[in-house]
């Protein structure tokens, strides 16, 4: 059997056991892994999105993630960055609701990657009553969520046409209401890079896998989600992407997301984004994403905008540093993930 059918069928094999476990999931209770599991499980803020860039495309990225929000997304896909790479995101959500991310990744060397990160919310001030409505002052909720991930280049599986690598996170969790609740949880994840006339990505996830949050006496599960994703470059400055997600508490859903970018030269990239949500559509919001993004030499800034109905309009807005200049895999000289650098340092 030849490496890249050995790839496809490792590749497979991942996937069905991840579907597996949620089959498990949904046969352990019948509400999970459908429309009924709705608010059946807590600490949704680990669910919001992170990177502008991510957010345009509508969250469609667990095949394309290539830098540090790869911590978020699939950690397998920190092998892409250069030597470094660093992302600074704020989110303005509804009314007062904000959250910010940062995170870091690091090369240790040309097969492997260590990265951490942090996400804070702020939802802002709110008043405390009792049950006779009298009030008792106010309390402020945060949620606090800091990750360690390590990513590696499988060299036994990698050749000439297809590179493969994996990832790793262990996840720190506290979550404060008027109590507070701490878990952790971890995320593991796989992604196969083809380099054939029209290039494409393939990966799968799991993330959020560990216990529950307890604010009081009840313990209750973390979103545990599965992702299957796939992205292509049908052509050299045009990028389609798509995630089929089984979230344990909704029914499966699909995110298609594309960019299309022009290079005025070798260190500036000028990118348009746009997404769409199918879940969002159906709860009734507009389920489109849409985006912005310019890299100039090592800094990109991008920024997102979704529309969700009445609520009005999330923003987003990140800062990439990556260093030296990153290169997307597939229009590298080089066009492998192992990146190789003459007279630079990993350490």
């Amino acid at each position: 059997m030849n490496r890249p059918n050995t790839l496809h069928l490792a590749l497979t094999a991942a996937a069905a056991g991840l579907l597996l476990c949620a089959s498990a999931g949904a046969a352990e209770d019948p509400r999970y892994f459908s429309a009924k599991a709705a608010g059946a499980t807590t600490a949704d803020f680990l669910n919001l999105p992170v990177g502008a860039r991510a957010a345009g495309m509508g969250g469609a990225y667990s095949a394309i993630s290539d830098d540090a929000s790869a911590i978020y997304w699939n950690p397998a896909g920190l092998v892409q960055i250069p030597k470094l790479s660093a992302i600074f995101m704020r989110a303005q959500y509804f009314e007062d609701v904000s959250y910010q991310y940062a995170a870091y990744a690091h090369r240790l060397g040309y097969d492997s990657v260590l990265a951490g990160s942090v996400m804070l919310t702020d939802i802002g001030s709110i008043t405390r009553t009792d049950v006779s409505g009298n009030t008792l002052g106010s309390f402020t909720p945060r949620d606090q969520v800091f990750t360690l991930s390590y990513s590696k280049a499988i060299l036994e599986f990698s050749d000439k046409d297809m590179d493969v690598s994996m990832g790793v996170s262990a996840k720190y969790i506290k979550s404060t209401i008027v109590d507070s609740a701490k878990a952790y949880a971890g995320d593991i994840g796989l992604m196969t890079y083809n380099f054939s006339d029209i290039p494409y990505r393939l990966a799968v996830t799991a993330t959020n896998m560990g216990g529950g949050l307890r604010y009081d006496t009840e313990s209750n599960p973390l979103p545990l989600t599965f992702k299957l994703g796939a992205s292509v470059n049908p052509f050299k400055n045009m990028l389609v992407a798509t995630d089929v997600v089984f979230p344990k508490q909704n029914k499966p859903n699909v995110l298609l997301g594309a960019e299309l970018a022009t290079q005025p030269n070798e260190l500036t990239r000028l990118s348009v984004r746009a997404g769409l949500n199918m879940q969002q559509m159906r709860d009734g919001l507009s389920g489109f994403s849409m985006g912005l993004g310019a890299t100039l030499h090592f800094f990109s800034l991008d920024y997102a905008m979704t529309p969700m109905g009445e609520l009005g309009s999330t923003h987003r807005i990140s800062l990439t540093f990556d260093f030296p200049f990153r290169s997307p895999v597939f229009q590298r000289r080089d066009r492998t993930i192992f990146t190789k650098m003459k007279g630079i340092s990993f350490k």
